[in-house]
């Protein structure tokens, strides 16, 4: 089956709105959870509140932060949810479950509710890696997506700190096995010269979720609504899941040339062609019955060809490192730039001009330079970061560099998201981007912890040199790596192995 239209690209395209639906629930902590400040007012609603503040009356124009005493050597607050009563535009979790002070643990507790999200999604991405090739992309994304979309709708009635976490969590599992699966497909299902433009739409469509995620935080006055906001959002990008068609690569990597053969029928059908492959062999069932299908074979395959391990071994380095930048700086707006909705919103245009753009760079330049232009601009842009320029209205040089670097951060994400989707084999295909991904949810969660909590107390150029040097080696890393953009996916391992001996280094 080798003629495809844009008609079947569109189709291909539709399947990828489930991106649509990430920034709304992987960010909906930062606005659920927003602190109050100094500008909000409160009141006593406890005995001990009003009686402390009768004694002393300017306890009432502090904050109640600032409000501390000694207990057993160690600061604790006066105040604490069952003492006062804040008058906010918003409900946040961060108030009802006493997170926004940095007092003791809170801030720690609060930055938990967003990493763990990604020990979540590590998890999924195992079982993922498993069901993948199990079952198949579709059904495990269907499984994904009915544990994302409970996770999210009960949020609605969360009011204990234990649940949310749990909640996060098993987000976490359902909605990395819903995009993985799903990207995996399309990455299958799509022509090597469109995989570029359809890689491009989807990190578009992520995009595309940052003003839905910046509504619902704004228009949707009480945190437990916006949960069920962003359930109602997230199921409705989710639809094309139960109808997708499923990759005929997964049934012949399986042996299963009937379904294959169906698949491809049912894919043909998008372009109004009917194929008869009753009396026909699809020349790759023959190299797919010489191995068997399994995870054991998968892990022999690790052992015996290492081309498959070095190139694995240095996607998961790229996973892990691209998603410590990347959800380091969305779950740090708040810090870096001086409004948090303003933030979300340059930073989601700082996005965009980098999906769109990345698709003629590596249309010109290949997956190999693109990556290695990409991670030297990030490591440009973090050392930029590094002096204490004020530039006015609360702007500085830091949070400039941070919104530009930002463009090279995703670009690169977006890169390694395709780079993987061809370099993997087919009968690896799930469990290497579990591994990848698995990776990833590390940086993920290590992230958010360099750039809240390791600059205060550190030097500022500390996190930013560091990462500066680690943006290089990365650019070193993709210069070893084989460039995929004028070849058809691999079948197994053994054709990685011819592949790299074929290879010749180029910058």
């Amino acid at each position: 089956m080798r003629k495809r239209t844009w008609k079947y690209t569109i189709f291909i395209m539709c399947l990828m709105v489930v991106w649509m639906g990430g920034p709304p629930s992987v960010y909906l902590t930062s606005f659920a959870g927003i602190d109050p400040t100094v500008n909000d007012t409160w009141t006593c609603k406890s005995e001990k509140c009003l009686n402390l503040t009768r004694t002393d009356p300017s306890l009432l124009d502090q904050f109640p932060c600032d409000i501390t005493e000694i207990v057993d050597g160690k600061d604790q607050l006066v105040f604490g949810p069952s003492d006062i009563e804040w008058e906010l535009d918003h409900t946040s979790f961060s108030v009802e479950f006493d997170l926004y002070c940095d007092v003791g643990s809170r801030q720690t507790k609060k930055t938990l509710l967003s990493s763990i999200y990604f020990a979540g999604a590590l998890s999924g991405l195992i079982l993922g890696g498993y069901l993948f090739d199990k079952i198949g992309r579709k059904k495990s994304a269907i499984i994904g997506t009915l544990i994302a979309g409970i996770s999210l709708f009960t949020g609605a009635f969360c009011h204990s700190y234990l649940l949310l976490l749990t909640l996060r969590f098993f987000l976490g599992v359902g909605r990395y096995m819903t995009t993985t699966a799903m990207f995996i497909l399309s990455v299958e299902l799509v022509p090597t010269r469109q995989r570029n433009l359809v890689n491009g739409w989807a990190s578009c469509l992520w995009v595309f979720g940052y003003p839905v995620a910046a509504g619902i935080g704004y228009f949707v006055p009480d945190w437990n609504y916006m949960f069920l906001a962003a359930s109602v959002f997230y199921m409705f990008t989710t639809l094309s899941v139960f109808f997708c068609i499923e990759s005929p690569k997964f049934y012949l990597i399986n042996n299963n040339e009937e379904a294959a053969k169906r698949a491809f029928q049912a894919l043909a059908r998008l372009n109004n062609m009917e194929l008869d492959l009753e009396k026909r062999e699809i020349s790759d069932t023959g190299r797919a019955q010489k191995r068997e299908q399994s995870t054991r074979q998968q892990l022999v395959d690790f052992v015996k060809f290492p081309s498959l391990r070095l190139e694995c071994g240095i996607l998961m380095a790229l996973w892990f490192v691209v998603a410590m930048f990347y959800f380091g700086f969305n779950f740090g707006w708040g810090k870096i730039v001086p409004d948090l909705y303003l933030g979300y919103v340059v930073a989601g245009s700082g996005e965009l001009i980098a999906y769109v753009l990345l698709v003629p760079l590596i249309a010109v330049c290949g997956r190999r330079r693109a990556m290695m232009f990409l991670f030297a601009g990030s490591a440009l842009f973090f050392l930029l970061a590094i002096p204490d320029l004020e530039l006015g209205a609360g702007w500085s040089l830091n949070s400039v560099s941070c919104l530009v670097g930002i463009v090279f951060v995703s670009g690169s994400f977006s890169g390694v998201y395709l780079w993987t989707g061809e370099i993997a084999p087919t009968s690896h295909a799930g469990l290497v981007f579990c591994l990848c991904s698995g990776a990833a949810r590390f940086g993920s969660f290590l992230g958010p912890y360099i750039f809240n909590n390791l600059a205060p107390i550190t030097h500022r150029a500390v996190p930013l040199g560091g990462l500066a040097l680690i943006a290089l080696l990365c650019a070193l890393g993709s210069f070893i790596m084989v460039e995929t953009g004028n070849s058809t996916i691999v079948l197994t391992g053994a054709d990685v192995e011819e592949r790299r001996r074929n290879f010749r280094y180029q910058i």
